[in-house]
């Protein structure tokens, strides 16, 4: 028979435990994608108003379920426009990255609608979703012009 101190250090005892992995573990917390913005700078036959190529690098394979990019200065607002917008058909490739504009396996612009330009020295925001994860990425384009 079990006494009230035994039941007592028992409670305790697990109370700890749910505590250790609810505060120091990333058990029931929403995975992150991380994602690495870099530009390629060579572009031969740039025009003034171009950027430099865009690359998003993840930290690993994704099956992507979702991706926009939006200015940075409309994301607070009711209605943003979404510079580039795609959305899984059904099942993505996984991918560790591609450029801005491209097509991913699997995906498809809402509409059929294609990406707008980017324009030089706008901060803009990248957001991805694959399933329950989540990642954001805030870049700014660099004009592609001799003339920067």
């Amino acid at each position: 028979m079990m006494t009230k101190q035994t039941w007592t250090l028992l409670v305790l005892a697990i109370a700890l435990g749910v505590l250790y992995v609810v505060r120091f573990t990333d058990l029931g917390s929403k995975p992150r994608i991380q994602i690495n913005v870099s530009v390629r700078p060579f572009m031969p036959n740039a025009g003034p108003d171009d950027v430099l190529p865009l690359v998003f690098g993840l930290d690993k394979e994704w099956e992507l379920t979702g991706l926009k990019v939006t200015p940075v200065a409309e994301v607070g607002s009711a209605k943003p426009h979404a510079v580039w917008q795609l959305v899984a058909k059904t099942a993505s490739k996984p991918t560790l990255g591609f450029l801005f504009g491209d097509e991913i396996p699997g995906m498809e612009a809402p509409g059929g609608v294609k990406p707008d330009k980017l324009l030089p020295g706008v901060p803009y925001r990248l957001e991805l979703t694959a399933g329950r994860a989540t990642g954001q990425a805030d870049f700014t384009p660099q004009p592609a012009s001799a003339d920067r």
